[in-house]
């Protein structure tokens, strides 16, 4: 969503593009080499590197997994610290959204999972994280309790409705508190509890 946003606003104005890598999928990269091949100047940054180069920027696009009902949205995992740089920087964050990935949850909700881990693979080569099984347990294995380090690789951040500045959905623009007439348009009262009762199996 975000490349075809970027493909079509370049379109019709010019501006300069600041991508960060996006590890560990690093999908920043290959949007940086598509935007940079469209004509769009573009500078790619690591990750780390994005509180540092927010001053330098003055709007931020992002988009989501996911948008609830308070108008937090779920967020590929370092979204989050995108958005809390650019509230420090005072830049307004948009988030590209669509109507159908608007859900009636909350955030608190206990049926709401809030986040996926893929392989620790992604972080760092399997060769390290057998080298730090204890040398004294010869039996241990990477579930034993003698594994010295863990790499989780969290899929999804939650980003706060305050710190969003603006959504763009398919149908217009919208403010985080507009979320509430989203949800009475779109869903019924029944649609709210997602729970399945009456003991019958979940379709």
């Amino acid at each position: 969503a975000v490349t075809l946003f970027l493909r079509e606003a370049a379109k019709k104005r010019s501006f300069q593009l600041v991508v960060a890598e996006g590890a560990p999928t690093l999908e920043g990269q290959s949007l940086a080499a598509d935007m940079a091949a469209g004509g769009t100047p573009t500078t790619l940054i690591l990750d780390a590197a994005i509180f540092a180069m927010m001053a330098r920027v003055n709007k931020v696009v992002v988009g989501a997994h996911a948008l609830l009902a308070n108008g937090g949205v779920i967020a590929a995992a370092g979204t989050a610290l995108v958005a809390a740089a650019a509230r420090k920087h005072a830049v307004p964050l948009v988030v590209l959204v669509g109507l159908h990935q608007l859900s009636p949850l909350f955030p608190h909700d206990p049926v709401v999972t809030m986040n996926d881990f893929r392989s620790p693979g992604t972080v760092l080569e399997y060769d390290a994280i057998a080298d730090t099984l204890s040398a004294d347990t010869p039996e241990a294995d990477s579930n034993a309790e003698s594994t010295y380090l863990h790499a989780p690789s969290p899929m999804y951040d939650y980003v706060a409705p305050e710190l969003i500045s603006l959504f763009v959905t398919d149908t217009g623009g919208y403010t985080p508190s507009f979320c509430y007439r989203l949800l009475a348009e779109y869903y019924t009262r029944e649609d709210y509890d997602l729970s399945f009762s009456g003991g019958r199996d979940p379709v």
